[in-house]
């Protein structure tokens, strides 16, 4: 089959870019279109490795782990080693799995116009079509995602501040149903915290340990995938949360600290409840 370098690298750039965009959404990190465009022309041009001899499975891994580094670096940036390692791990797995379909369609039906080589995918159609096919595709991502906004418009990031007494702490967090946890003793809001940053705030998680905190102490009821269970939580005096376009301010609000460490790009989860 003849390979046309034009139509190669503009066809692995269209799916690379929907590659990032399912990863950005796995990461849920915001990637501006510039970015992601900057990202995807990496991967498209990296796609000429068709042409390169074949070098073994190991070679093509190393290559396309090299290529994944440039274009996680390209598209989210450099903000700590663990996340780059982690976005480039997720975008990798993401790249593999399409790879490992297209493989499996190549070898089990054998379409014509298609091939498989140095693990990339080329499709020997004309301009038109590809075309088409990727004005129908970004149609069908933005129908799906306008389908599932409703349900996910506030699994997003935001900006919390909680003060108690004359402390306060700023952490970054997640507006996720994930916080399910009620006040069942009254009406206030509930903020799970990652452990670390309720000691920036009261100086201790023991409320055995001090008075004051032991007033602040309450126990939180909550139920995860292995069964019922509660979370130790402490009463603060005000926080704000702001997801950049709106600001709420929460009088009374309970933090209840995680059971296992968060994230280490958010500390804390507030339930979208909040901003209705």
């Amino acid at each position: 089959m003849i390979v046309y370098a034009d139509i190669l690298v503009l066809l692995n750039m269209i799916v690379d870019y929907f590659i990032l965009a399912v990863t950005a959404a796995i990461l849920r990190k915001k990637c501006s279109v510039l970015r992601q465009i900057a990202a995807a022309a990496i991967g498209g041009i990296s796609s000429l490795y068709i042409f390169a001899p074949e070098n073994g499975v190991l070679v093509d891994f190393l290559f396309d782990t090299a290529v994944c580094a440039l274009m996680t670096f390209t598209a989210f940036g450099f903000n700590s080693k663990k996340q780059f390692f982690k976005s480039s791990g997720v975008l990798l797995l993401v790249t593999c799995g399409y790879g490992g379909i297209m493989t499996a369609i190549c070898t089990v039906f054998s379409p014509r116009g298609m091939t498989v080589s140095n693990s990339v995918v080329y499709f020997n159609i004309t301009p038109a079509i590809l075309i088409g096919c990727s004005v129908a595709a970004y149609l069908l991502y933005f129908i799906f995602s306008a389908v599932f906004s409703s349900a996910s418009k506030f699994a997003g990031r935001c900006r919390i501040t909680v003060k108690a007494g004359d402390r306060s702490v700023d952490m970054n967090g997640i507006i996720d149903t994930g916080n399910s946890i009620k006040d069942v003793f009254g009406e206030s809001e509930v903020i799970i915290a990652d452990k670390e940053c309720v000691k920036r705030l009261f100086g201790e998680t023991d409320p055995s340990q001090s008075d004051a905190l032991k007033s602040r102490y309450r126990l939180m009821p909550c139920r995860t995938v292995s069964g019922d269970g509660a979370l130790d939580g402490f009463r603060c005096d005000s926080a704000t949360v702001s997801d950049g376009k709106k600001t709420v301010t929460l009088e009374k609000p309970i933090l209840a600290v995680s059971g296992t460490p968060l994230n280490d790009d958010y500390q804390a989860i507030v339930n979208p409840v909040i901003f209705m």
